[in-house]
């Protein structure tokens, strides 16, 4: 009997940071050709925001695990995400769902990804779903269902994916994605109310709905699956 792949959808994030004259000094060459340097200064500019940011989901990559950030930098995020704007009018946070098979993640969140993108994943609950794409972050994967199989294809003629060692084609047993998309609905869900404990400070009611979820206080939100 063969076994199952294990599969996990993995929240993450950017960090936005306050910008000093020394974040103009910036280290030769990209994250992934001279990643230690890089990883050093990623770390030197979020010292100078935050208190406790955990490690990136790994080096030369600066996305972060939401579910690991203390509620102290949280609040830090936020103020600098929203800046001036007020907070009912902001995006989602930037990032989105990495795809992890057998502890090895085949699919990161790409450019101007938000974690709204979730809304779109859920599409995988229903057997029958059309073909999609995530529809804010560039490029874009392209998701749909063979029989018993789940397709996401990274290709696009005009970008590359990130990083530059993904995979063309992504291949999941459609059970095995569609039983970790729950999981994550509930841990999202979990992670909402914790979230909330900081809606009084930024005046706002179901700040997890503006942040997370993408139904902003200018629309009339919608019942979560």
């Amino acid at each position: 009997m063969k076994l199952m792949d294990k599969i996990d959808f993995i929240p993450l994030i950017e960090l936005p940071t306050i910008k000093g004259a020394q974040s103009n000094i910036v280290p030769a060459g990209t994250s992934f050709t001279n990643t230690t340097e890089w990883d050093l200064y990623q770390e030197i500019e979020l010292r100078k925001n935050y208190i406790d940011i955990p490690r990136p989901i790994t080096t030369g990559i600066y996305q972060y695990r939401l579910f690991d950030i203390k509620i102290e930098d949280l609040r830090t995020i936020i103020k600098l995400h929203i800046g001036d704007m007020p907070i009912k009018d902001s995006c989602t946070l930037f990032g989105g769902y990495a795809i992890s098979i057998n502890g090895q993640i085949e699919l990161y969140p790409q450019c101007c990804g938000l974690l709204e993108e979730i809304q779109q994943w859920k599409r995988i609950l229903n057997e029958n779903f059309e073909d999609f794409s995530l529809l804010e972050c560039h490029p874009s994967p392209r998701i749909t269902k063979n029989q018993d199989r789940i397709i996401i294809f990274c290709d696009d003629k005009d970008e590359p994916f990130f990083p530059y060692f993904s995979k063309n084609k992504i291949e999941l047993d459609y059970q095995t994605i569609k039983k970790a998309l729950l999981i994550l609905l509930n841990q999202l869900h979990f992670f909402s109310e914790k979230l909330e404990s900081l809606a009084a400070e930024f005046k706002v009611n179901n700040i997890a709905n503006i942040l997370i979820w993408g139904q902003n206080e200018n629309k009339e939100s919608n019942k979560e699956d």
